[in-house]
């Protein structure tokens, strides 16, 4: 035999021996609690019947309450003649003295049946007195009630005799309770208020001796289950103690004894993968099962206390497999339970982290989700209350009684049935338009609203999906007009950069032949120089356009006056002298207005503004420039008439590259307006484009200092 099968053979022996051993301890411990760590009486539930002879004793023997004793205490008040009256339109007539007789007479007639009823419980008493022993002697009047003389005759009315000869005695008096004391009915039968009146009014009796446990057969013989209870419990807990304690100590010495240590990694590869494939709680609950059936079943006494014929002997030892089987079964699963819980804590598995993944806190998530809007759950809840409320009802229709008497409320129940139905299926027609809405969308095909009808949470849903359609088809629009624009882009760049590169290339190849004059050649260096000039500042726009949208320009910003900025521009720019047959009509304020801005940079706003203006203004116009203050900001107004179609496009124009000229044959780089609207934007001004036909009108504000 391999050292594989040897230790497979030693751990399911290890298990067996584990399981008998602990079946012993909790068997044992188990019968201590019920019989070895009471008394006798207590264990075999004698004292519960001593209890309720003593009632029975007390009620038909030491203090019995005749039927006449009672009758005696029959009274009939003036509230009951008015009472009696009421209830009996035929005793209006009556005299009081008529109806006191009546009441007197049947209340009589109750109190008789009440004690025929009463006589049903002495059956139970003699079968207690037979049981029991009782020598009983009445204070004051030296009376003795006892049962000595008849049902137990052996004893030939020695008391002391048959005291001493019991098995357990209550004496009285006693250390406790003094003597026994008769004043009160049972409180375990009924008794009417006349025959509580009786017992009441006497004085209580009084009396002193003792009632036994006899040593008849029945008695001993539930003494001697008692006293094989006591052996049983005390030897199975040292036999389980025994064999717990031998396997603790090769336990101890497994190494030495060359047994390996149950490992955790041994465990099959696929059972701990579905392990941990499962949620935490229900792990929990798995182990607290397995370890309540384990408990429950190790109270199960293997070995029974109980004498067994021979007969019985292949009975006893079938069971005794079957139940050790079960056992050891349900302590295996247990332990490798047990086993596969720690192997996913080694792993680094934790309870918190399991935790969020358990069904107790999915359920607690869709609860949460399903009232994160409260109309949404409340409805959820409410509709399930219904559904379920209307099934009860119809349940209940069905127990009214006849099938006439049931038809009102069948046809009730039916059209609150419908109603229910009908707006269950309008929500979900509604539901429905939505879904082909969307999935109308998310094809691409072109959707109109959805109507939004009424004030339920998928009316609220569909005014939601309206706003998200037109915000996506808004989207759209400008993501297919950002493509065109970007297109035009690389249009535009190419045809900038490659018009003056294509000018430098030409007239370089001419520089090459030998046989220019000297005047051809310096007209030819003078064009490569403008051309390469214009190369290099359309690149330089376009670099700094870039820079500007990125956002990565840093401000030097300082408190400048405007009006000197836009004169100093005015003059650089050469506007007041009429440049490009345009008369400009400048109007600025008499007093400074200031802001906090980068001087050069916007400078480099006038600038552009003013050489559009000059660039593509009409010869023989006028051209507007007014700076003023309003709420706090400063304005600056650039207005001219422009010689080519704008177009109906505003904001197309602020675009990079994009150029008044279509036709693109002037010396702009179509940058001037986006570089000069980011440094605006980067100061938090504002530049605003009106055109108005021919007019064109941008304005600048900025905060002012």
């Amino acid at each position: 035999m391999g050292t594989r099968w040897r230790n497979r053979l030693a751990a399911f022996t290890a298990l067996i021996l584990l399981t008998i051993g602990v079946n012993g301890v909790a068997a044992g411990l188990t019968d201590v609690a019920r019989h070895a760590g009471k008394s006798f009486i207590e264990a075999s539930g004698i004292v519960g019947e001593l209890g309720e002879f003593l009632q029975y004793l007390m009620f038909f023997e030491l203090a019995p309450v005749t039927f006449e004793e009672a009758s005696r205490q029959i009274a009939v008040t003036r509230d009951d003649i008015e009472w009696y009256r009421r209830l009996n339109d035929g005793a209006k007539e009556w005299s009081d003295e008529e109806i006191r007789n009546r009441i007197a007479e049947e209340r009589k007639a109750n109190l008789k049946q009440h004690f025929e009823y009463l006589e049903s419980f002495r059956a139970a008493y003699y079968q207690y007195r037979n049981r029991f022993a009782f020598h009983l002697a009445e204070s004051g009047t030296g009376t003795v009630y006892t049962n000595l003389e008849s049902e137990l005759a052996a004893y030939a009315g020695d008391a002391e005799r048959a005291k001493e000869d019991m098995l357990f005695v209550l004496e009285y008096p006693d250390r406790v309770n003094g003597r026994l004391m008769v004043f009160e009915p049972p409180k375990f039968f009924p008794v009417r208020e006349e025959v509580s009146r009786v017992m009441e009014a006497r004085p209580a009796k009084y009396f002193s001796g003792w009632i036994g446990v006899p040593k008849s057969p029945g008695f001993l013989a539930q003494y001697a289950d008692y006293r094989r209870h006591q052996w049983y419990a005390y030897g199975m807990t040292g036999a389980g103690l025994a064999i717990l304690t031998a396997l603790a100590a090769v336990w101890r010495k497994r190494a030495a004894l060359g047994m390996a240590a149950p490992d955790p990694a041994a465990l099959p590869s696929g059972a701990r993968t579905l392990w941990r494939k499962i949620p935490v709680d229900v792990r929990t609950a798995l182990l607290a099962a397995a370890g309540i059936a384990a408990f429950r079943l190790q109270r199960e006494a293997i070995l029974p206390y109980e004498r067994l014929s021979a007969g019985d002997v292949l009975w006893l030892a079938g069971t005794t497999v079957r139940l050790l089987a079960l056992e050891t079964a349900v302590t295996g699963v247990l332990a490798a339970l047990i086993l596969l819980a720690y192997r996913s804590w080694k792993d680094g598995e934790r309870f918190g982290g399991a935790w969020r993944l358990s069904l107790v806190m999915r359920l607690y998530r869709t609860v949460r989700e399903a009232f994160l809007s409260l109309r949404v759950g409340a409805q959820a809840v409410l509709l399930f209350a219904v559904v379920f409320g209307l099934g009860f009802a119809m349940c209940g229709t069905l127990t009214v009684g006849p099938y006439e008497s049931a038809v009102p409320y069948m046809l009730a129940v039916a059209a609150v049935v419908a109603v229910v139905l009908l707006y269950v299926l309008r929500q979900a027609g509604y539901l429905n338009r939505l879904l082909e809405a969307a999935r109308a969308h998310a094809a691409g095909r072109s959707t109109g609203d959805v109507p939004v009808k009424g004030r339920s949470v998928i009316a609220e849903l569909a005014g939601h999906w309206n706003r998200l359609r037109q915000i996506a088809e808004t989207s759209r629009a400008s993501e297919m007009r950002s493509e065109r624009l970007k297109t035009e882009l690389i249009t535009n760049v190419s045809h900038d950069l490659r018009t003056p590169l294509t000018s430098i290339i030409t007239y370089v190849d001419l520089l090459k032949k030998p046989d220019l004059t000297e005047e051809e050649r310096a007209n030819y260096i003078d064009i490569i120089d403008r051309k390469s000039k214009r190369l290099k500042a359309l690149i330089d726009d376009l670099f700094e356009a870039t820079k500007m949208a990125s956002g990565s320009v840093e401000l030097n910003r300082e408190r400048i006056d405007l009006v000197q900025l836009l004169e100093q521009a005015l003059a650089e720019s050469g506007a007041r002298d009429g440049a490009a047959g345009v008369e400009f009509r400048v109007r600025l304020p008499e007093k400074p207005i200031y802001a906090f801005v980068d001087g050069p940079k916007m400078w480099r706003v006038f600038d552009n503004l003013i050489s559009n203006m000059i660039r593509y203004s009409l010869e023989g116009t006028r051209a507007y420039i007014t700076l003023g203050s309003a709420d706090g900001k400063a304005e600056i107004a650039f207005k001219n008439v422009s010689k080519y179609e704008l177009g109906d496009d505003v904001d197309e124009l602020l675009e990079r590259f994009k150029r008044g000229d279509a036709s693109r044959h002037t010396e702009g780089s179509g940058l001037g307006l986006a570089i000069a609207k980011s440094i605006v934007d980067l100061h938090g001004g504002t530049l605003e484009l009106e055109v108005d036909g021919d007019l064109f009108k941008v304005t600048v504000r900025l905060p002012e200092a």
